[in-house]
């Protein structure tokens, strides 16, 4: 969006210049993408697999924890779309970002309520310029089904909720799967991250050989599944996906039944405080960058952000990088910090309910 690197193969660049465009790539940031579907199958759809072992009801408090993490940052992050295109369709029409075919047909308003709903990317398309939140959708509809595909093993809950919830979790797989790709493939990866909590033992117990085969499958991904070779082979992202996916789960368990807690350098509390606002950045971070972008195409020509990168270009570049992190962080202090309170005004609203809900049935004859 900032930087032109189209000369990465013809032109000389310094070192950085070359991490930066291995780094900051759609390929490796697809794979992310992938180890983030895992690890979160790991801790979201371990803990669904840990409550059936232990035979106790949790669907109550999963569910208030699930949604209130989700809409406390969902809602006020799709709001704040609206702000920014809006706006930014207004003050900066000459640069003609907004206009762009990835963005066209997507600020109709009935797109803001299927994105409500977590639909985007499944059954419909995005909302405005945040096509981050595709893989949300995923996440959402992942945690809301695991569950109740496995209800039929939860035997403290009566015969008729397993039953119903088990259909119920069918029907939406059924409709979900059959209209995204990604939302049947994901589950694959996900469901490999739980069902790796189950595991006695890891496939390799060092952690630095577990670590060098998962760069040594994610280092050759990145430079040779895309271009004319991804476009020849399309099956190739797939095996790619679920190659890297493997080896992640190796990874993740030779760190977990290591003896030793982690590497140093991961141990400062810095990365906590960057990982609190984390899921705000994400939320946020593609309307905050398009906005600046329009902003920067404004000024200095519709033409500008795409000629060859100069000092000005990396300058630019790193403006909007900090004001990313910033707004996220920022926007954090309003809605993620506070997903512990949205969780006791759940509580509390359906204990309100549950004691009102009896009193307004009618007496039986």
């Amino acid at each position: 969006m900032f930087v032109n690197l189209a000369d990465i193969m013809s032109a000389p660049h310094s070192s950085f210049v070359y991490a930066w465009w291995f780094v900051v790539s759609f390929e490796l940031g697809h794979q992310a993408v992938v180890g983030f579907f895992v690890i979160s199958g790991y801790l979201v759809g371990g803990a669904v697999l840990a409550y059936l072992r232990k035979q106790q009801d949790f669907l109550r408090e999963y569910l208030i924890h699930r949604f209130a993490r989700i809409y406390i940052v969902l809602i006020p992050a799709l709001l704040l779309t609206v702000v920014l295109d809006g706006a930014g369709r207004v003050l900066f029409l000459a640069s003609g970002v907004y206009d762009l075919p990835v963005f066209q047909g997507h600020f109709a308003p009935r797109l803001f309520v299927t994105n409500l709903l977590n639909l985007q990317s499944i059954l419909s398309e995005f909302f405005g310029t945040n096509g981050p939140l595709w893989s949300l959708a995923c996440e959402f509809w992942y945690y809301i089904t695991f569950p109740l595909l496995l209800l039929p093993l939860a035997r403290n809950y009566s015969l008729g909720l397993r039953l119903a919830g088990f259909l119920f979790g069918v029907a939406l797989c059924w409709v979900f799967a059959t209209s995204s790709h990604w939302f049947r493939w994901g589950y694959l990866l996900w469901a490999m991250g739980a069902l790796a909590t189950l595991a006695q033992r890891p496939p390799i117990t060092s952690r630095w050989l577990a670590l060098a085969l998962y760069a040594g499958v994610v280092i050759p991904v990145r430079l040779l599944v895309r271009g004319p070779l991804l476009a020849a082979y399309p099956w190739l992202q797939d095996a790619a996906d679920l190659m890297t996916a493997v080896f992640l789960v190796n990874f993740v368990l030779a760190l977990r039944f290591s003896p030793e807690e982690g590497w140093a350098l991961f141990r400062p509390k810095l990365h906590k405080k960057l990982a609190d606002f984390s899921f705000s950045l994400y939320s946020i971070h593609l309307p905050v960058l398009v906005f600046f972008r329009a902003a920067v195409a404004q000024a200095m020509g519709a033409s500008w952000p795409q000629q060859p990168a100069t000092p000005a270009h990396w300058m630019t570049l790193a403006a909007a990088m900090s004001l990313a992190v910033g707004a996220g962080y920022l926007f954090s202090r309003y809605t993620e910090a506070h997903t512990g309170a949205a969780r006791r005004y759940l509580r509390q609203m359906l204990a309100r309910f549950e004691r009102i809900a009896p009193s307004q049935s009618a007496p039986a004859p």
